[in-house]
């Protein structure tokens, strides 16, 4: 981002220009749009609206930050009918605990229970005073998108240039790139597939599309050109980029009529009616660390098939060269070397390896840039989401604490406006700081706890969560404490 005055004169200036219309993005508009400011735009590169992504899990901070931003939004979202554990019509007026099977739990390779939690949204509800919702990212997406006027959100400008001037922030996309894999989103499931891209397509790359804004706030995910941009000639080079996490995932979750000997053993011993179980080896005789972080979670797809995900420590390199052939060994492998019970190997060989997934996992590790006062923001442009914290979703935050960057930032960025501060850039550095001050102590710690929850006790899952959940809003919109 260069700061120089060669700027064509603009025929319309958006106050705040979103780049990204996902989740985090169009939270942040619609937080905007409830609080008054009316001349905004959201921009993103996809192509079209289409189903993708994984179950976002909305837990109590989360549905606290989308009520604060928009009541109905947040009705509408509880309400939704392709909530995976969305709350009964009775369920406030007769709480009912959760049943057995409606609870996540983590078993040893003996199958005792090492911790678990309920799924249902009453069960969150009556404990942490907000519940949990389970829905399909697109579905997410879709209801938060439908709050906004159409004419508010634009498909096909992928934000190729960015431009801070004195006066407006330029931004130059173009429409006519390829759909391509980002090989960064969680939501990705990656396939050894040559016909299909996992980089952005270059050969094309003129301007179709040119926005200027007093302010944007770049949600445009883990792999954010914002960032990238925003970093340059600021020694913060080596950080533009996301990190590998030294994760990976592997499955399959396209199995038919398995054989009757596997489903029982799983059934019986892990599973044992639940849908989802994770299991990991507890034992404490592992020569390195690197052994106990290997888990694998089983999915209940049918009578006749179980799905299954491992994550475990895996050479990034080694991963993106594999075959399919190479990838599902590097799973097998993963479960010998945890010293699982053969059950698993005998279970996983069946997959055919043109059905195997594997994911990377990434990071933008904030804590390592603790000596540096700004990174979420410059000149007239702020970080948001995955685009500021993007971590591997161990412990389903990504989504849940981009939407409370939404609920502060959309409020900051309102009083900003409404005291007329769009063409003060101490008062929208000062803003912008605020922001960060709240929300980058919380996220430091969410960040390490994502990286090294697996190895927590119960009581130190409950712990956190005790804190993470039961923060209320708005208080002043300090939404970042964390004890």
């Amino acid at each position: 981002m260069s700061d120089d005055n060669d700027l064509s004169a603009p025929q319309q200036i958006y106050d705040v220009l979103i780049v990204g219309a996902g989740p985090v993005g169009l939270a942040t508009a619609i937080a905007l749009l409830k609080r008054g400011i009316t001349n905004i735009l959201v921009i993103d590169q996809t192509r079209e609206f289409r189903r993708v992504g994984q179950v976002v899990d909305l837990l109590p901070n989360g549905l606290r930050a989308i009520k604060y931003i928009d009541p109905t939004a947040y009705e509408q979202i509880k309400a939704s009918p392709s909530g995976v554990n969305k709350p009964s019509s009775s369920s406030v007026s007769q709480p009912q605990p959760a049943p057995e099977k409606q609870r996540w739990c983590q078993r040893n390779l003996q199958g005792e229970i090492l911790r678990s939690f309920p799924t249902d949204f009453q069960s969150w509800f009556d404990h942490y005073g907000e519940g949990r919702v389970s829905l399909p990212w697109f579905n997410l997406q879709t209801e938060l998108r439908n709050i906004l006027p159409p004419e508010k959100v634009l498909a096909k400008h992928r934000c190729v240039f960015i431009e801070d001037g004195p006066d407006w922030v330029r931004v130059d996309s173009t429409s006519d790139a390829a759909e391509s894999i980002n090989p960064f989103a969680h939501w990705e499931m990656l396939r050894s597939d040559p016909q299909r891209s996992t980089s952005p397509e270059t050969s094309q790359t003129s301007v179709s599309g040119r926005f200027y804004a007093k302010l944007v706030v770049a949600a445009d995910g883990i792999n954010s050109t914002m960032r990238q941009v925003l970093y340059e000639n600021k020694g913060l080079e080596e950080w533009a980029k996301p990190q590998y996490s030294g994760f990976a995932a592997m499955g399959c979750f396209q199995f038919e009529n398995l054989p009757k000997s596997i489903l029982d053993n799983l059934e019986t011993y892990y599973l044992q009616g639940a849908r989802i179980v994770t299991v990991k080896n507890d034992s404490s005789q592992f020569d390195s660390p690197e052994q106990e972080q290997t888990r694998i979670v089983l999915v209940r797809l049918s009578e006749t098939a179980i799905g299954y995900a491992i994550t475990s420590p895996i050479n990034l390199d080694v991963l993106q060269k594999s075959s399919p052939e190479e990838i599902l060994d590097l799973g097998l492998t993963s479960l010998r070397d945890a010293e699982f019970l053969p059950i698993f190997s005998e279970f996983v060989g069946l997959s055919a390896p043109e059905k195997v997934f594997h994911r990377p996992y990434f990071i933008h590790p904030i804590a390592s840039l603790k000596n540096v006062q700004s990174i979420w923001s410059h000149g007239r442009a702020v970080l948001v989401g995955d685009a500021a914290h993007g971590m591997p979703p161990f412990m389903a935050q990504g989504a849940n604490q981009g939407l409370e960057d939404a609920a502060v930032v959309g409020t900051y960025i309102a009083q900003l406006i409404q005291n007329n501060g769009l063409d003060d850039r101490v008062a929208i550095a000062n803003t912008f700081h605020q922001y960060e001050q709240i929300r980058r102590p919380l996220m430091e710690k969410v960040q390490s706890g994502t990286m090294n929850c697996n190895q927590w006790s119960q009581p130190q899952w409950d712990q956190f969560k005790e804190i993470l959940h039961r923060r209320e809003y708005p208080s002043s919109v300090t939404l970042g404490a964390l004890g």
